[in-house]
């Protein structure tokens, strides 16, 4: 056979090379940035839910990480009679998944932060109250002031046994609702899904709770509004430019109602009294990294009112606060101002 000469040797070595390259640059997935995104929605968590994708994936991907609500309201409901939650609070079992586990921590941490101005075992109040009933009514007076009775956070424990399992520790009579936390906790898993599926360029929206993966573009961020409280066309109060941040925001115009007397009567209830907050917030928006933070502080934070709410934002690293009065005095925390469109 005739011997291949030094020059003819390293050229077809070098075309090889480069053959080879192009096989893998050609199995290589390169990612896609769309203009116009790949959508999914559907009404889940008793809000509407909208995914975008701005990554070139299929859309099953997105209606799999769709679907994760249903499987996360499973665990966190208090009102699906055969959630993992109601089996706790009808003190069926003592046995909690991590996710349940992780949540509930959460809910407690930021409990003992507020003093127990928001409080989580707030259930045995919440359950009286019913703001998506067609004609909603105050309750009871008597039955509120016994339902506040088993309210105390610092009556619940919750614990990782370090075998992979976890266990939770409370009064018979206690009751967790957890429907301030947890759509925060869920967008977080929701993101961590299309991440690992490839998704770069993203917007979550689970009905107030927005969690954007990367820039909508390589360059551009996304734009998110904070909703004008009570006005009717969903008008823009304050428009904002962010990238893989959340934004959350809690108010008082979500679920509410005028009594025959004319009170106003909204859903975030005070654990002191088992009645709405009257502190002169309409809203409070947080910006954070993660979805479960901003959940968790946006209902602290309106419950402590806005002197309080914005001194804990303050001494937070990375969390930025929008708080909005009765008679719409928009206040910002020190680094906020920077996330507004100009």
């Amino acid at each position: 056979m005739k011997k291949l000469n030094k020059i003819t040797y390293f050229s077809y070595v070098i075309l090889v090379i480069l053959i080879l390259g192009f096989l893998l640059t050609a199995c290589q997935k390169p990612a896609v940035t769309l203009t116009t995104p790949e959508s999914v929605n559907g009404f889940k968590l008793n809000t509407f839910v909208q995914i975008d994708s701005y990554s070139g994936i299929p859309k099953k991907t997105l209606n799999e990480a769709l679907n994760l609500c249903d499987y996360y309201e499973n665990i966190f409901s208090r009102t699906k009679e055969d959630s993992e939650l109601s089996r706790v609070n009808s003190n069926q079992t003592t046995d909690i998944s991590k996710e349940l586990y992780e949540l509930i921590s959460a809910g407690l941490e930021y409990a003992a932060l507020s003093n127990g101005a928001f409080d989580i075992t707030i259930g045995s109040v919440s359950s009286l109250w019913d703001f998506t009933a067609e004609s909603p009514k105050v309750p009871d007076s008597g039955r509120i002031a016994e339902a506040l009775t088993h309210v105390d956070y610092t009556r619940v424990s919750v614990s990782d046994n370090g075998d992979g399992t976890y266990s939770i520790s409370k009064p018979d009579d206690v009751i967790l609702d957890l429907g301030a936390v947890a759509k925060g906790y869920i967008a977080d898993k929701i993101k961590d899904f299309l991440e690992e599926n490839g998704v770069k360029h993203a917007i979550i929206n689970l009905g107030g709770n927005v969690l954007c993966i990367g820039k909508k573009t390589n360059t551009d961020n996304f734009g998110i509004g904070v909703r004008k409280p009570f006005a009717a066309n969903n008008e823009v109060l304050v428009a904002l430019s962010v990238d893989d941040s959340s934004v959350v925001s809690s108010g008082n115009y979500e679920r509410y109602f005028y009594a025959d007397d004319g009170t106003f009567y909204h859903h975030i209830l005070n654990p002191a009294t088992g009645y709405s907050y009257d502190n002169d917030l309409s809203d409070v928006t947080i910006l954070s990294k993660d979805s479960l933070t901003g959940d968790c502080l946006s209902t602290t934070c309106f419950c402590l009112g806005l002197e309080d709410g914005m001194k804990l934002i303050e001494s937070l690293d990375g969390i930025e606060a929008i708080f909005v009065t009765n008679e719409g005095e928009i206040h910002y925390s020190s680094g906020a101002k920077a996330y507004v469109k100009s």
